[in-house]
């Protein structure tokens, strides 16, 4: 019988409720507490970990960053989490273009450790992020339109299969599973235990911060998506529309050289006097100092800042895709419904907000079906954000939130896998598009008995409509 290894926990031993917890606290841990969780180490961990449940007939959930935002990675009624946070090794190659790094690695430590070297690969803005989730359900970041997804820096992954078996997937092994683990999602093929990918030297940035006046969200939103749609590939950026009646940008020029003379010219579209920005803020810095600022944590001292699991808000998020540009109609419904968010019995942890990120360059340099992250055509990825702190405000928040993604897809399509929805119908076909019938086809091959599954999980068969 094979034996766990790694820091195994149990229900009575200490720190077991913290670890059994992702950081959705709308989910209902309670109710689906596994009965072992494993802190795996290394691949040999994970393997056990995957043969004991198998031997065990215990079902598997992996988890890497719980970020996972219905808090699926930690839900499984007398079951496995398979626990990998702790493989989270960053090596650079001696000739400093590739980097290995452990499936359990943060955002925010693979960035300290590629600044180092004056490197990058697009990462996520939130520090406590997994890379696991992020790469293998494509992967977004201020630096996407410069260089992609996060999953097209990758150039291999070492993952363990439900037999046991630790193989390598890359561009000449394994390429079909490959293919699946650049944004076919996390968790439905194998474990992850590390990645390789391709680092992009950086220099300097200019970072733009501004807010707008509530007054003029229509224009500003018109005008943001139609900049996004003719901007330099080195410029990403995301505009937040806020229930408080904030309209905020936040933009960056990654530059090729140290010379940053045409950040300037490249934000113009946005500082445009007809749009009234306030708050105006645009710094050039090196890209090290960018990061942390955009990560929110300390500059000086930004591993000191990032706790892991400090963002326990309650919450509803969800997303969708506007491939064309967004008419006046769809840019009035936004506007009217941030300003009539339910009125809620406590105040919540921050505002509710829509957050638009641009899309193109480099994303859509890639057919669709390169990759399984199949909306890179996207001109903008919309998510929607919803908070609440009492129990009672709950459904009244979630209907709204439900409401205004679904009358959105009057003028929005799809969704992002990593912005993980149970209310979504026909979620896979959302995720995945066309790409879902040859993600079916490598799941049956890598995992015909589906040992990995979880709700939104690919499936051995092509769901039907």
């Amino acid at each position: 019988m094979t034996q766990l290894t790694g820091r195994v926990l149990n229900p009575n031993d200490t720190g077991w409720n913290a670890a059994r917890k992702g950081f959705a606290a709308a989910a209902d841990y309670d109710q689906n507490a596994p009965r072992v969780i494993v802190f795996c180490k290394n691949a040999s961990d994970v393997t056990n970990a995957v043969v004991w449940s198998r031997e065990n007939d215990r079902p598997i959930r992996i988890r890497c960053g719980r970020h996972n935002y219905e808090g699926w990675s930690s839900l499984v009624k007398n079951g496995v989490i398979i626990d990998v946070s702790e493989i989270d090794s960053v090596s650079i190659s001696q000739d400093r273009t590739t980097a290995k790094v452990g499936s359990g690695a943060s955002v925010g430590r693979i960035s300290e450790a590629l600044n180092e070297v004056r490197a990058a690969i697009p990462l996520a803005t939130g520090p406590t992020v997994g890379i696991s989730g992020l790469v293998l359900g494509g992967g977004f970041g201020m630096t996407s339109r410069k260089w992609g997804l996060t999953c097209d820096s990758l150039v291999g992954v070492d993952i363990v299969l439900a037999d046991g078996r630790l193989i390598t997937a890359s561009y000449n092994q394994n390429a079909d599973l490959f293919w699946a683990c650049c944004g076919g999602g996390g968790g439905s093929f194998g474990i992850a235990t590390s990645f390789t990918f391709v680092i992009h030297h950086v220099s300097n940035v200019a970072l733009l911060t501004a807010n707008y006046p509530w007054s003029l969200f229509a224009k500003v939103v018109d005008r943001f998506q139609r900049w996004m749609g003719n901007a330099d590939d080195s410029v990403t950026a995301f505009l937040s529309l806020l229930s408080n009646r904030t309209v905020q940008i936040q933009a960056q020029f990654t530059a090729d050289a140290p010379d940053l003379e045409m950040s300037a010219v490249h934000f113009a579209p946005m500082l445009d006097q007809s749009l009234h920005a306030e708050g105006i803020s645009m710094q050039k810095l090196p890209y090290t100092d960018a990061s942390r600022i955009v990560m929110g944590v300390d500059p000086k001292a930004p591993l000191l800042r990032s706790n892991m699991h400090d963002d326990h808000q309650i919450f509803k998020s969800s997303s969708s895709f506007a491939g064309q540009l967004l008419p006046l109609e769809a840019i009035n419904f936004m506007k009217y419904n941030l300003e009539h968010v339910p009125p809620l019995m406590s105040p919540p942890s921050q505002p509710t907000m829509i957050q638009l990120l641009g899309g193109g360059g480099q994303i859509a340099r890639r057919d669709p079906t390169d990759t399984a992250a199949y909306h890179r055509l996207a001109r903008l990825v919309v998510q929607y954000d919803a908070y609440w702190t009492d129990p009672q405000d709950a459904q009244r928040t979630i209907e709204w939130h439900n409401s205004l993604r679904d009358s959105m897809l009057n003028f929005t399509h799809g969704a992002y896998v990593n912005y993980s929805d149970a209310s979504i119908k026909n979620p896979l076909k959302q995720y995945f598009g066309p790409n879902l019938e040859r993600l079916v086809s490598v799941k049956r091959k890598y995992d015909p008995h589906n040992i990995f599954n979880f709700q939104q999980s690919i499936p051995v068969n092509v769901p039907p409509e």
